[in-house]
């Protein structure tokens, strides 16, 4: 049947993954800035019905431009909402560890008043 999630999860280097959210954010936001500035620069006033090939083939471009304006933006919603579930999961990592310490440490006081 394949891996349950728990052993999917268990799978996955949660501290590389940590370690390397900031940059992919770092570099989400750059690729950002840069499509918007490069998009800004280039944006050409919109042409009625184009008649001629270059008037038809920039109006293309200011299109394409504006797809991957909006291919960026999407991008940059996505490597911050991942740097989101990231930093949650690492905090609940971080309680399970301690709850896990916990439920150990009960164990064994309750074993050793079990024993006296």
């Amino acid at each position: 049947m394949g891996l349950s999630w728990l052993s999917a999860i268990k799978l996955i280097p949660w501290g590389d993954v940590v370690q390397a959210t900031p940059g992919i954010v770092r570099g989400a936001r750059e690729l950002w800035s840069r499509t918007r500035k490069a998009n800004t620069a280039a944006q050409a006033p919109q042409v009625a019905p184009a008649a001629t090939d270059a008037e038809r083939l920039a109006q293309r471009i200011g299109q394409l431009e504006a797809e991957q304006l909006e291919a960026t933006q999407l991008i940059n919603t996505l490597a911050e909402q991942n740097a989101q579930l990231v930093a949650t999961v690492d905090g609940m990592r971080r309680r399970l560890r301690m709850q896990t310490a916990f439920c150990v440490l009960l164990a064994v006081g309750l074993a050793a008043l079990w024993w006296r």
